[in-house]
């Protein structure tokens, strides 16, 4: 055997070895990717575990919610509802109660005017009251002379 020869034999062999401690860390890299892949795949299963309760309780919270939202936005319908019939109740009651003032103000002035004349006609009934006995005496007189 040549110097040749035995020179491709040790690069041969340099390259085998070479080549087979590449695959071997490349054999140790997977290895050690598969037991991390293993350790992210049970630290998923118990996040998960862990997570959905809270991802339950969370949907549940969120149903209770748009419960409560409903009954919030039936309660502010009910509101609104009362609200407009008793404001068109009190709007009604000032319509009527304003009617009934312009009857009272028209009555007032009906009583006052028939007041008014009333006083007159007393007042002249009076007039004539304290003038009639006087009035029948001097007819008296002028008939009948000055007797008594």
């Amino acid at each position: 055997m040549g110097w040749a020869q035995a020179v491709t034999a040790i690069a041969t062999a340099v390259i085998a070895i070479v080549l087979t401690l590449g695959v071997i860390g490349y054999l140790r890299w997977l290895r050690e990717l598969q037991v991390m892949s293993e350790t992210v795949r049970r630290w998923m299963a118990g996040l998960e575990g862990d997570t959905r309760p809270a991802i339950q309780t969370v949907r549940t919270v969120i149903e209770d919610t748009g419960e409560i939202v409903k009954r919030v936005k039936t309660e502010v319908d009910g509101f609104m509802e009362t609200s407009e019939d008793v404001r068109h109740r009190v709007m009604q009651a000032v319509d009527a109660a304003e009617e009934r003032l312009r009857d009272v103000e028209i009555l007032v002035d009906v009583l006052q005017d028939e007041i008014e004349e009333t006083a007159l006609d007393v007042a002249a009934a009076l007039r004539t009251t304290r003038r009639g006995p006087r009035i029948v005496r001097a007819m008296k007189r002028a008939f009948l002379g000055r007797r008594r």
